[in-house]
């Protein structure tokens, strides 16, 4: 039985008569942590959107374990269910409270007990250093706190595989370690993930594999080794070299 969890055939996405993603093909492994980088305006995030059905795509197909979930084969909510996402700008619900927040979806959506869901959002709470604020309302949170609670509501429905966008971009420096911390945690437990990062050392952390977005195509892939220490393209060197890296360090 093949090990591949999510595959992407020719992915194309067009905005106002421009490719913001040309061809992009790529196959998932269960357990595999994938971190994409690249310049802004590349499609790194287009990518990810298309993936969970956020953005109509505009030719291509994507499929997850082994059945299509493009073009609406899918409900957006079973999408959601198998397919967890992570944004930058957290989007939790400001009138009500961080139970409220991680319990809504699977107990309205999905069912579930409402006593079972909440017993096991504290579990994850305490898990992610946040026992004491289920009762809190995300104007009491830190930055660094919504984005664990934002990661939190969406682990709860047990997705197979993890989207993680530039997480860590509207966080204060002193907040950033905090959130990448939970997705590392993740990644040795073995969930899958795709991951949009500018954080350099992070990436070569975390990451089983490294994908360089240039204009919309995969302009160059490998291992963390591969892509920081032997780049191929000129363009993933020029975009290396003229990066800032990361004074935190990763164990």
């Amino acid at each position: 039985m093949s090990d591949v969890l999510l595959r992407v055939e020719h992915l194309k996405k067009t905005f106002g008569g421009r490719d913001v993603l040309a061809d992009v093909s790529l196959e998932v492994h269960k357990k595999e942590v994938i971190v994409i980088i690249g310049p802004s305006g590349c499609g790194k995030s287009t990518f990810l959107r298309c993936i969970n059905g956020l953005e109509p795509i505009s030719g291509g197909k994507v499929f997850l374990d082994d059945q299509e979930i493009s073009y609406g084969k899918v409900s957006r909510p079973e999408i959601c269910q198998k397919i967890g996402m992570v944004f930058q700008s957290y989007d939790l619900f400001n009138h009500m409270t961080v139970m409220d927040n991680i319990t809504l979806a699977p107990v309205e959506v999905e069912h579930r007990d409402r006593k079972e869901t909440q017993e096991q959002a504290r579990r994850m709470l305490k898990r992610f250093g946040l026992a004491d604020k289920e009762n809190a309302w995300p104007r009491e949170l830190s930055g660094g706190e919504k984005q664990r609670i934002a990661m939190i509501r969406a682990l709860i429905m047990k997705p197979e595989i993890m989207l993680f966008d530039e997480v860590t971009a509207s966080l204060d420096p002193e907040m950033v370690r905090e959130v990448l911390d939970v997705v590392i945690e993740l990644a040795k437990a073995g969930m899958t993930m795709l991951v949009v990062t500018h954080e350099m050392q992070f990436a070569r952390a975390v990451a089983d594999r490294v994908l360089f977005f240039d204009k919309g195509l995969i302009a160059e892939e490998g291992t963390p080794e591969d892509i920081f220490d032997h780049p191929q393209k000129p363009r993933t060197q020029k975009f290396l070299n003229s990066f800032r890296y990361d004074t935190v360090t990763f164990d």
